[in-house]
């Protein structure tokens, strides 16, 4: 059983078709025996370099098995598409309806680095966009994030994620905070975003992305699961919205997908954004954002070169700390989840947070 119900309407999944030979062979496929074999060198007692495991037998296996499973997963999803497409096309549009929620801007301007990259090796990336009613980009991840949800290390693809994070961490660091007002930074097909207006149901909740057709599938799945939320196609950096308006800022997946330029950019926003006492919040993986150990930086640098992570090398957190001081916000660093024994058994989830004095 999956588990996002309560992040994604049953009607914009496919309902019918697919490539069943194409399922088989992708559940064949084992990537993780290999990354075994590959950590197991990376710890032996025989130093080598980065650069020389990287280039090693055990590298290459690991890195063939990972890249055909990831283009094998995205051709299972598009074959479950494909089958339902203008059914889930004429779902989306009815639920868009008049798009009083939905704020998009044409004139936004992307880094060509950021349009001409397939993150994830997703076909056409998260900012292709035909433009109109175009919802395919949306539609693709939300389908990948529902065939890799029954499998996800903490739930980060299922609606059990954003719960987590506020009973194991949001409640714990700040329990006096109860937002009336909430932002949600590359918020992409908005699956957290939904979250966050579940349990602050009382909230004004708003998502922020780049993409169009990401928030066009966001918008229409809200509507259809009866949540409030306004999308708007802004930039994480330099939003429209008034100052001090907001009592928490968050992310969940987005720092690593964001060049080192731009940290301090978005941290300065989220600063600029916040009332006193509010709070922002970034969750990301802790191997990306703080790897401790060499087999950690190992898997970092794979991702980095075959699954198009091509910003994922993030400032230590030290100087990420000393960024948020400067903006006048008290930093929370901290990891939580299951244990990561790449990571030196720390939380497999890092938590870069502020409270604004």
């Amino acid at each position: 059983m999956n588990k996002i119900s309560s992040i994604v309407a049953e009607k914009l999944l496919p309902q019918q078709g697919g490539d069943s030979e194409k399922e088989r062979q992708l559940s064949e496929i084992k990537p993780a025996p290999y990354m075994r074999k590959l950590l197991e060198r990376v710890s032996s007692q025989t130093p080598e370099s980065q650069h020389t495991i990287l280039k090693s037998t055990e590298a290459r296996e690991f890195i063939t098995q990972f890249t055909v499973f990831q283009d094998l997963a995205w051709e299972v999803v598009d074959a479950r598409i494909n089958h339902d497409y203008q059914r889930i096309m004429s779902v989306a549009i009815n639920a868009i309806g008049d798009g009083s929620g939905l704020h998009l801007n044409p004139q936004i301007r992307t880094s060509k680095q950021h349009r001409m990259t397939d993150i994830h090796r997703m076909p056409g990336g998260y900012l292709s966009d035909t433009g109109n009613e175009d919802i395919l980009a949306g539609l693709r991840y939300m389908n990948y994030l529902y065939l890799l949800s029954n499998d996800s290390a903490f739930d980060s693809f299922s609606d059990n994620l954003v719960p987590r994070v506020k009973d194991e961490f949001i409640d714990n660091q700040f329990p006096k905070l109860k937002p009336k007002r909430i932002i949600d930074l590359g918020c992409g097909i908005g699956h957290n975003t939904i979250s966050l207006k579940n349990l602050y149901p009382d909230a004004e909740v708003i998502g922020v992305d780049f993409g169009a057709a990401m928030l066009r599938y966001a918008y229409a799945n809200a509507r259809l699961l009866n949540r409030e939320i306004k999308f708007y196609q802004q930039d994480a950096r330099y939003t429209e919205f008034q100052n001090e308006h907001f009592d928490l800022v968050t992310s969940f997946l987005l720092l690593h997908e964001i060049p080192n330029t731009s940290i301090k950019q978005a941290m300065s926003e989220c600063a600029r954004l916040l009332r006193p006492g509010g709070v922002m919040m970034h969750f990301d993986s802790g191997v990306f954002l703080d790897p401790q150990t060499k087999e950690a930086k190992v898997i970092r640098d794979i991702q980095t070169a075959c699954n198009n992570e091509v910003f994922i090398v993030s400032p230590p957190l030290s100087q990420i700390q000393k960024i948020i001081e400067e903006l006048g916000m008290k930093p929370v660093v901290t990891k939580i989840g299951d244990q990561n024994p790449v990571n030196n058994n720390l939380g497999r989830w890092q938590i870069v947070a502020g409270i604004k004095l």
